[in-house]
């Protein structure tokens, strides 16, 4: 199972109050429902490949409306042959409509008004509902964050994307073929979202593989970081060998002051050493300390003088 169906099973099986159920279900039939009108009357038909979101939405009908919906079940021909559900809703069309706000004038409205998400707890639901119908979002093991909500018109994607703004939750509309999608991407906003729709288990899920990653990202970046200044260090100490030993083979080491060939000499015995064990070897050897800046300094001449003779050589 995806990491999205687990979200949505989890959220469609929170138990939830009346007005939750009524802003569920506006979202849903809005985002997901096709209208029929025959001789026989209007019918509401919602389809979906999730059995236990198809079970929430008759659930949910039959609790505000006291009315059964029927499920028909049909099997897809192509791809993995899975079940395709539908709830069909033949009775009360028009009030089901009128109390979920989607009806207006003889025709359906382009969402909900604000006055129908009267608090806080409706306006989660609402949020929650256009997730279950059109939402989807990536595993967080995948290699980026991705959350996103079809919309069948830019009035809703619009609508939607003032209610996340409720929660600071920033979100862009994108066109994807005639369909207007609401998205996230930054990891912090994801969950956020996910706490919005009080998925628990998602979020725990989310954020444990969320922390690990970016652990084991940093521990690589310091790595690299270490990587590097090895590498550093050893482009510094092949340098100072190599004037070092320029200055031995032509006669010149005995031009520095003393002090100067004593650490020029420690480095010719040890050509890998770090600064810190210059340091320690220089003591051990002339019973006086020297910092890593004064070793530092040193090469600075040394390698100059190096640098003057082989020029003087070579001109």
């Amino acid at each position: 199972m995806s990491f999205a169906s687990q979200v949505k099973e989890e959220v469609a099986r929170l138990e939830v109050n009346d007005d939750a159920k009524r802003a569920e279900l506006s979202a849903i039939l809005k985002l997901l429902s096709t209208l029929n009108i025959s001789s026989r009357g209007m019918s509401l038909r919602v389809r979906n490949k999730n059995s236990v979101i198809i079970r929430m939405i008759s659930q949910h009908v039959q609790d505000l409306y006291d009315y059964k919906p029927e499920i028909e079940v049909v099997k897809e021909t192509k791809l993995n042959h899975n079940n395709i559900y539908t709830v069909v809703i033949r009775e009360k069309v028009l009030d089901i409509l009128e109390d979920l706000d989607l009806w207006h004038d003889g025709g359906i409205r382009e969402h909900p008004r604000m006055k129908f998400l009267k608090n806080d707890n409706m306006i989660r639901a609402f949020i929650t509902g256009s997730f279950l119908a059109t939402g989807s979002i990536n595993s967080p093991t995948t290699t980026y964050y991705h959350r996103e909500i079809s919309c069948n018109t830019e009035e809703y994607a619009d609508f939607l994307v003032k209610l996340l703004a409720r929660y600071s939750i920033n979100r862009k509309i994108a066109l994807r073929r005639d369909r207007y999608v609401v998205y996230l991407k930054a990891s912090e906003q994801i969950s956020d979202f996910l706490r919005l729709m009080g998925a628990s288990d998602a979020i725990f899920e989310f954020e444990d593989v969320r922390i690990q990653r970016d652990f084991v990202n940093s521990l690589s970046r310091w790595n690299n970081c270490e990587i590097a200044n090895d590498a550093k260090s050893l482009e510094a100490a092949q340098k100072q060998y190599d004037a070092v030993a320029y200055l031995v083979e032509s006669g010149n080491l005995i031009k520095l002051s003393a002090k100067d060939q004593e650490i020029a000499m420690v480095r010719y015995e040890n050509p890998e050493a770090s600064f810190v064990e210059l340091s320690r070897i220089y003591e051990g050897k002339t019973g006086q300390a020297l910092s890593k800046s004064g070793i530092r300094h040193r090469f600075i001449k040394i390698i100059d003088m190096a640098e003057k003779y082989r020029s003087r050589k070579e001109g």
